[in-house]
């Protein structure tokens, strides 16, 4: 569980700062100032608080996975040993193309968002997660085309 408040307390500037970070994230703080019309001593104050808070981890670059040469994408459900959730994580963590891992309710245990530059390359993937000894079966679905694809920062935006 995270100490995170499940509400953050964001205001118009806050969502106006994170808007603009969204479409210039190499903005300098003088220019974020210009563009959300704050000065520039509070916008750097509100870039700190919302780092220090964990609402803003990094500025990174969004990548289009199929432009960077991961055109395929999968989704598997794993249901795994009991008691192997921490070594199973671990052993997932250690593959490059798995973007994600969510422990989940349901028939399965973690689910498991994989990307690989071919459907071959997939299959190896998928392999990989299979031989993890504390994996007992998998069930993987193919996204054949992603219609829809928001960050939460998107969701903050959007709200007045």
């Amino acid at each position: 569980m995270s100490d995170l408040p499940t509400e953050p307390d964001l205001d118009g500037l806050d969502r106006a700062l994170i808007r603009a970070l969204r479409s210039a994230p190499r903005a300098t703080v003088a220019r974020l100032a210009r563009t959300v019309g704050a000065a520039r001593n509070t916008v750097q104050a509100r870039l700190r608080r919302l780092e220090s808070s964990g609402i803003v981890t990094g500025y990174g670059p969004d990548i289009e996975p199929r432009a960077a040469g991961y055109p395929v994408l999968a989704f598997a459900t794993l249901m795994i040993a009991q008691g192997a959730h921490e070594r199973t994580v671990a052993a997932l963590a250690e593959l490059p193309e798995v973007l994600e891992i969510h422990t989940i309710t349901g028939r399965g245990d973690l689910l498991v968002k994989v990307v690989a530059a071919t459907n071959d390359d997939l299959h190896g993937i998928l392999q990989a997660i299979a031989a993890i000894p504390e994996v007992a079966r998998t069930d993987t679905q193919l996204a054949l085309h992603t219609s829809l694809a928001r960050t939460v920062a998107d969701l903050i935006v959007s709200r007045p």
